[in-house]
């Protein structure tokens, strides 16, 4: 069985607090606030496990005891290109004290009128991000540390682009799949990771608060500080933490994206199989359980997903004119024809068929897994990954050069 390893903190409050004043390349947060500033927060949306409620109450109390009051500081949700948020779903992420204290608000890629251009990276990206963002003092980013399919790994500057960035600015940035380089585990030489680390240094965050997570939710590390060393810190943590090291691919796996948030849909449960099929041999089988209760997640994967046939025409769609969502759907077809993918979910099977997987309902999953174990016969490598959007399998290098 495939598992991450994680470590618990006894007293997570604790460690949040103690990060804040042992940073990794920055003063501490309540030396570099000053009295009358205005400070933004920028915080995950419901589509990230995060434990954003266990951050902001430091992070707001070392704010006030340095002058800073609640009238002073907004939250911003760093939404990207996902949907709008319901206020029960901000209060959730937020906490009910911190949710009544401080004004929050969905960022809005779209808003052009909300959004202020501030440079262009080396690679051509128009970078643009929230205006009251960058009209801000003070800016405060937070977040998850975790696999990337194409930056590499979240949190650190993905908090701000694709965070708080305007659509055309994530939408650059995403034509970046098809580049090699842009994958899983990889920051150095990484054009995805390397084009949005440009890009939030033009806006030059004040502080990062970061943390690692185990698949379960509990705090591994709290990392705090300057927006790239800070970052670079806890990807060293998530490697220690959530890669594992394999002697050579699996005949079949059995998955799970991880539960809520990370199978809140296909969009976002898609990150998790990815990890998975690093696992499995070209043709290999896979149960894959992801609820997706939000479906595709976007509708331009559905719309993908109805108009082409197979992941070629998707790639040669996307290249003539990117589609946001359309992405997802050329992931998730290339996935299907590369290994044989049965996935369990509470989505309609025709939509699951047309996506290049075998849909499986919930009732008969056992009977699935059944047959793909006789089907795969007595000598198959198998192998379980219960948290698959938090595992990055990585075939273990035994020979110089790998």
């Amino acid at each position: 069985m495939l598992v991450s390893r994680a470590a618990d903190p006894t007293d997570e409050s604790r460690a949040v607090a103690e990060a804040l004043e042992n940073p990794i390349g920055r003063a501490p947060l309540r030396e570099i606030v000053r009295h009358g500033e205005r400070v933004a927060i920028v915080v995950n949306d419901i589509t990230r496990l995060t434990r954003t409620d266990l951050m902001l109450p430091p992070i707001v109390d070392t704010l006030n005891r340095a002058g800073i009051p609640d009238r002073d500081i907004f939250i911003v949700f760093a939404l990207g290109i996902h949907r709008r948020q319901t206020e029960e779903e901000r209060r959730l992420i937020l906490g009910p004290e911190i949710h009544s204290r401080i004004r929050s608000f969905d960022h809005i890629a779209t808003d052009d009128t909300g959004l202020v251009e501030i440079g262009v990276t080396h690679f051509g990206n128009r970078v643009e991000i929230n205006r009251e963002v960058w009209e801000a003092d003070r800016i405060i980013l937070t977040g998850e540390i975790i696999y990337h399919l194409i930056a590499g790994y979240s949190g650190g500057r993905k908090s701000l682009v694709p965070g708080v960035a305007g659509f055309r600015t994530t939408t650059f940035n995403h034509r970046m799949i098809f580049d090699p380089d842009c994958r899983a585990g990889k920051l150095d030489g990484n054009p995805s990771h390397e084009d949005l680390l440009e890009a939030c240094r033009m806006a030059d965050p004040d502080f990062l608060v970061n943390v690692v997570l185990s698949p379960e939710g509990r705090l591994i590390r709290v990392v705090a500080g300057h927006y790239d060393l800070a970052h670079r810190e806890g990807c060293r943590t998530v490697d220690r933490m959530l890669r594992v090291e394999i002697e050579a691919p699996y005949d079949l796996i059995v998955a799970s994206a991880g539960g809520f948030p990370l199978d809140i849909d296909l969009r976002q449960a898609h990150k998790g199989l990815e990890n998975a099929c690093h696992a499995l041999r070209p043709g290999g089988a896979i149960l894959f359980y992801a609820e997706c209760p939000n479906g595709a997640g976007i509708g331009s994967f559905e719309d993908y997903v109805r108009r082409y046939g197979d992941d070629f025409e998707m790639r040669a769609a996307l290249e003539r004119e990117f589609v946001v969502g359309g992405h997802k759907a050329y992931w998730v077809a290339r996935l299907g024809r590369l290994y044989r993918v049965h996935l369990v979910s509470g989505l309609d099977p025709e939509f699951v068929r047309r996506c290049h997987f075998t849909p499986v309902a919930p009732d008969s999953h056992e009977a699935v897994l059944r047959d793909l174990v006789r089907e795969a016969g007595t000598a198959a490598r198998v192998a379980a990954i219960p948290y698959s959007g938090f595992t990055l399998p990585a075939v273990e290098c035994r020979a110089a050069p790998c």
